[in-house]
C-alpha cells in the first residue's frame, strides 16, 4: 500500500515544523560582530517562534518606528481609532542585534487593493 500524500490527506499540512530547527545557532543571524552581537534571548526567541507565535496564536503586528519612552507612553495613553490600509509590498530579512531587521533576503511587491467596503 502506498503512502497518502499531504495534498491527499484531509488534515492540512503543518508545513511550519518543516522550516524550524530545534535550536539556531549564532551563524544563522546577521552579525556584525562574529555572532557576539547577537543575544541569547533572541536565540530561545527565534527557537520557540513557531509554537508560540503561529496558528491561534498569531498576533500579526505593524511595525512603525521607534520614539522617546515618554512619547510612547503618552500614545499608548490616548485613545486608538481603528484603521485599514493596503501594503504595497514586503520583506522577509535576517535577523540582527536585538531582533532588528539586519538583511533583506527577498522582497515583493503587492498591487494595492481598494478599501473594502463593510
Amino acid at each position: 500500500m502506498a503512502a497518502a500524500s499531504p495534498k491527499d490527506s484531509a488534515e492540512p499540512a503543518q508545513s511550519s515544523t518543516a522550516s524550524t530547527v530545534r535550536r539556531p545557532v549564532r551563524p544563522s543571524f546577521a552579525s556584525t560582530q562574529q555572532g557576539r552581537d547577537i543575544q541569547e534571548f533572541l536565540v530561545q526567541y527565534v527557537a520557540t517562534f513557531v509554537p508560540a507565535a503561529s496558528g491561534e496564536n498569531f498576533n500579526p503586528h505593524v511595525t512603525t518606528g521607534a520614539g522617546p519612552q515618554n512619547y510612547l507612553d503618552a500614545m499608548m495613553a490616548e485613545p486608538f481609532e481603528a484603521f485599514t490600509f493596503s501594503p504595497v509590498g514586503a520583506s522577509v530579512y535576517q535577523l540582527g542585534t536585538f531582533g532588528t531587521a539586519q538583511k533583506k533576503l527577498a522582497a515583493l511587491s503587492l498591487k494595492p487593493q481598494s478599501p473594502r467596503s463593510d
